[in-house]
C-alpha cells in the first residue's frame, strides 16, 4: 500500500476526481472539504503527503498549509493551481510547496509529482534511521571510553596541579608568589592528613607547618584526626563546606569557612585534598566593603546627567541608571529594540550594532519611538565591555537627547518658510492694492463712477485678506487660553452664514443653510469659533472658485444636533482634493491656492477645534467637491485660568493693542 495521502479541495468535481486517481495509483485516500476539515483531518491522522487544491480562492488555506509546515516540518505539500496563477502561488508558497500542478491536472503530472515525492520521503527517513543507528553505536562507545579517558583527564589535572603545588613548596624565585600574598589560608593536605604544602598567611598566622597534622589548627571536636574537614573529605572523598573555629599563633580562637575538595590519582583514589579558608569576619569584610563599591558604582551611575543602559549581545538591557529610569521606566531585562522603535535599515547601521561587530567604540545620532509614539533624537555613544580574556559580553550605551534642538532647527525651518510665504502672499496683494488704486485714480480722472466703485471694492477685498492674514499671523505666533460662553448654536450659525452670504452671492454660488431645529446652546469661544467656521466656508467658496467647469456650484451649511455634540458640516461641489492633497490639508503653510493663500487658514482652524475638544475630518474627490465634518462637545473643555469675565477683559485689550 502507498503513502496515505490528505486531499483538500473546496471544490466537490476536484476533490472527487484527485481521490478517485489516487486511489487508483493505490494511495490510501483521506479528504477534507473545507480549511477546518482539512485541520482537524491532518491533526488527527499526520499522513506524510497533503494535496490541496483551494489555495488561489482561500488566503486562509494559505496560512493552513504553511501552519501545517511549521507544525510538522517533514510534510510534503503539492499545490494544483490556475496557470495564471502560478507565478503569486510559487511566490507565496515556495517555501513549503513541494510540486506545483496545473489545472486541469492529468494523470501522468500528478504520478510523476508524487514518485518524486515519495523519493524525498523514503531518503529522510533512511537518513533518520541511519542517524538514529549511528547514535547509538557512538552512544555505546562514548560510555565505555568515559571511565577510561576519565583518568587520563584527571591525571592531566592532577599533574598541573602537582607542579603549582612544587612550584609553592619549593618557594622558587618568579613562581607563582601570588598563592602566598592571598589574604586566605590554603593548604594541601596527603592521604596521612599531613600538609605537604600551604600559602604564606597559613603557615604565619596558624603557625602549621609543612609537615604537621592537618587538624592541628581547629578546635574542639574538629581538633581529632577524624573529626577535622580534610579527614571528613578523605573518608567521604566528596567536596565540602563547614565552618570551623581555628587557633591563631597567637592564641587567638577565631570562626573561618572551610573549603576542602579531593583530589584523585590516576587510579581514581584520593591522593590530595585541597583546604581553603577564611575568616567569616573578614568574608563580611569583604561583603561590606562590595556593597559600598557598588553603592560608590550606583551612586556614580545615576549621577551622570545622560541616559546610560548596559546591553548585552543579544541587545537586552542589564543596567539602567536614574535618568533611563525616570524618562523611559524601568526596562531592565527587556530587549533594547522592544523599548524602542528603530526602523531595520537605521538599526544595522546604528552605532549599537557597529560596536558588536568590532568591538571598537562608536558614536553617532538615531531617532528611535517609544512605544506610546513619541520620538525622540539622540546622540549616542558605546563603549565595550570584554572580559579579562578580550571577548565582548556587554556594551555601555551613552545617549543624550536633543529632541528639542533638532525641533528648534525644525521651527527655524518652519520660520523661514513662514516668512517666504507670508511675503508671497504680501506681495500678491500689494498688486491688487495697486490694481485697485489705479482703478480708482483712472475713474476719478476720467469721472467714471462705475470705474472708481470697481476699484474701491478690489482696495476693499484686498484690505479684507490683509486683515485674515494678520489675525492668522497672531494667532500663530501668540497661544491663547479660550475664553468660553454658552451660545445658542442657531445664532452662531446664522452668524456665520451672514457673514459669508455677500461674497457668495457676487460669486453666484448657490448656499444652502440646512439646520435642524431646535439646536440648543454650546459652550464655546465665538470669537475663536467664528472665524474657524468661516475659514472652512471661505475654502469652499475658493474649491467652487477654482472649477472651471460649467456646472452650477452650490454649498451646503449644516447643523445637525445630538445629545452631547454638535454636528457642523460644510459641503461643495467644487474642484475637490486627491489623496495627497487630503493628506497635507492640515499641515501648517501648506496652501492649494497657490500664492493667494498662507497655508495657515485650515491648520489653525483645525487647532481651534482641538481646543475645543473636538475634531474636523474631510473627504474629497477630485471633479467630485469636498465634505468638511466638524464635530463640537457641547461643553467646553476644563480650562485652568481666571474667571470669564477677566479673560474676557484680557482677550479685549490683547486684541486692541495687536491693531
Amino acid at each position: 500500500m502507498e503513502e496515505p495521502l490528505l486531499v483538500a479541495a473546496d471544490d466537490a468535481q476536484s476533490r472527487h476526481g484527485l481521490a478517485r486517481a489516487l486511489s487508483q495509483l493505490g494511495y490510501a485516500v483521506m479528504t477534507a472539504a473545507n480549511r477546518e476539515a482539512c485541520r482537524q483531518m491532518f491533526t488527527q491522522h499526520q499522513p506524510p503527503i497533503v494535496l490541496a487544491d483551494a489555495v488561489t480562492a482561500d488566503e486562509g488555506f494559505r496560512e493552513l498549509l504553511k501552519e501545517i509546515k511549521r507544525r510538522k516540518p517533514d510534510t510534503e505539500l503539492i499545490v494544483v493551481v490556475e496557470a495564471a496563477d502560478r507565478e503569486s502561488s510559487l511566490k507565496q508558497l515556495k517555501h513549503e510547496a513541494a510540486a506545483f500542478l496545473i489545472r486541469p491536472v492529468s494523470a501522468d503530472d500528478l504520478e510523476v509529482s508524487l514518485r518524486g515525492v515519495k523519493e524525498r520521503i523514503a531518503l529522510r527517513r533512511q537518513t533518520q534511521r541511519q542517524g538514529q543507528e549511528i547514535e547509538k553505536t557512538v552512544a555505546a562507545r562514548v560510555a565505555q571510553r568515559i571511565e577510561t579517558e576519565r583518568f587520563l583527564t584527571v591525571k592531566q589535572i592532577v599533574d598541573k596541579l602537582s607542579t603549582f603545588i612544587g612550584q609553592i613548596a619549593r618557594d622558587v624565585e618568579g613562581g607563582v608568589k601570588y598563592f602566598n600574598e592571598m589574604p586566605y589560608f590554603v593548604a594541601i593536605h596527603n592521604r596521612q592528613a599531613r600538609v605537604v604544602a600551604a600559602n604564606r598567611a597559613y603557615r604565619t598566622i596558624l603557625g602549621n607547618p609543612v609537615g604537621a597534622n592537618s587538624w592541628k589548627i581547629y578546635c574542639g571536636d574538629s581538633g581529632k584526626p577524624g573529626g577535622c574537614p580534610v579527614g571528613k573529605t578523605l573518608r567521604s572523598e566528596n567536596a565540602l563546606e563547614t565552618k570551623e573555629w581555628v587557633k591563631y599563633r597567637s592564641g587567638a580562637r577565631v570562626p573561618v569557612i572551610v573549603h576542602t575538595a579531593p583530589i584523585f590519582n590516576n587510579d581514581g583514589e584520593v591522593e590530595l585534598v585541597l583546604e581553603v579558608s577564611a575568616g567569616t569576619r573578614d568574608v563580611n569584610q569583604l561583603k561590606e566593603a562590595l556593597r559600598n563599591s557598588q553603592q560608590r558604582y550606583r551612586q556614580l551611575f545615576n549621577a551622570v546627567p545622560c541616559y546610560l543602559a548596559v546591553l548585552d549581545r543579544e541587545l537586552r538591557l542589564t543596567a539602567i541608571n536614574r535618568f533611563f529610569q525616570e524618562e523611559f521606566g524601568d526596562q531592565t531585562g527587556a530587549l533594547f529594540f522592544e523599548v524602542f522603535q528603530v526602523n531595520d535599515e537605521a538599526s544595522g547601521l546604528s552605532p549599537i550594532k557597529r560596536t558588536f561587530r568590532d568591538g571598537q567604540s562608536h558614536q553617532g545620532e538615531m531617532r528611535l519611538m517609544r512605544a506610546d509614539g513619541k520620538p525622540h533624537n539622540v546622540l549616542v555613544w558605546t563603549s565595550p565591555i570584554a572580559t579579562a580574556a578580550g571577548k565582548l559580553t556587554q556594551i555601555l550605551l551613552i545617549f543624550l537627547d536633543i529632541t528639542q534642538i533638532r525641533d528648534l532647527q525644525s521651527n527655524l525651518s518652519s520660520l523661514g518658510l513662514a516668512i517666504g510665504s507670508i511675503s508671497h502672499s504680501i506681495k500678491g496683494v500689494l498688486t491688487g492694492l495697486d490694481a485697485g488704486v489705479y482703478l480708482l485714480e483712472q475713474g476719478r480722472a476720467k469721472g467714471d463712477e462705475p470705474q472708481m466703485v470697481t476699484g474701491l471694492d478690489t482696495i476693499k477685498r484686498m484690505v479684507e485678506q490683509i486683515r485674515k492674514m494678520i489675525l492668522d499671523i497672531l494667532f500663530y505666533t501668540k497661544e491663547r487660553e479660550l475664553s468660553l460662553e454658552r451660545v445658542d448654536v442657531q445664532s452662531l450659525g446664522d452668524d456665520v452664514a451672514e457673514a459669508i452670504h455677500p461674497k457668495l452671492r457676487d460669486l453666484g454660488i448657490e448656499f444652502v443653510c440646512d439646520f435642524q431645529t431646535p439646536l440648543g446652546a454650546l459652550e464655546v469661544d465665538p470669537g475663536r469659533l467664528r472665524p474657524a467656521l468661516i475659514n472652512v466656508l471661505e475654502n469652499a467658496i475658493d474649491a467652487c472658485r477654482d472649477d472651471d467647469t460649467a456646472k452650477a456650484h452650490k454649498i451646503i451649511f449644516r447643523i445637525t444636533a445630538h445629545a452631547d455634540a454638535i454636528l457642523m458640516e460644510v459641503e461643495d461641489n467644487g474642484i475637490g482634493m486627491n489623496a495627497s492633497q487630503l493628506k497635507d490639508l492640515f499641515t501648517i503653510f501648506y496652501s492649494t491656492k497657490g500664492t493667494r493663500g498662507t497655508g495657515l487658514g485650515l491648520f489653525i482652524t483645525d487647532k481651534i477645534i482641538g481646543q475645543h475638544g473636538g475634531s474636523i475630518t474631510v473627504s474629497s474627490e477630485p471633479g467630485q467637491g469636498s465634505h468638511f465634518c466638524i464635530e463640537l462637545p457641547r461643553r467646553g473643555p476644563e480650562l485652568h485660568c481666571t474667571s470669564r469675565a477677566v479673560r474676557n477683559s484680557e482677550a479685549t485689550r490683547a486684541v486692541e493693542s495687536e491693531f
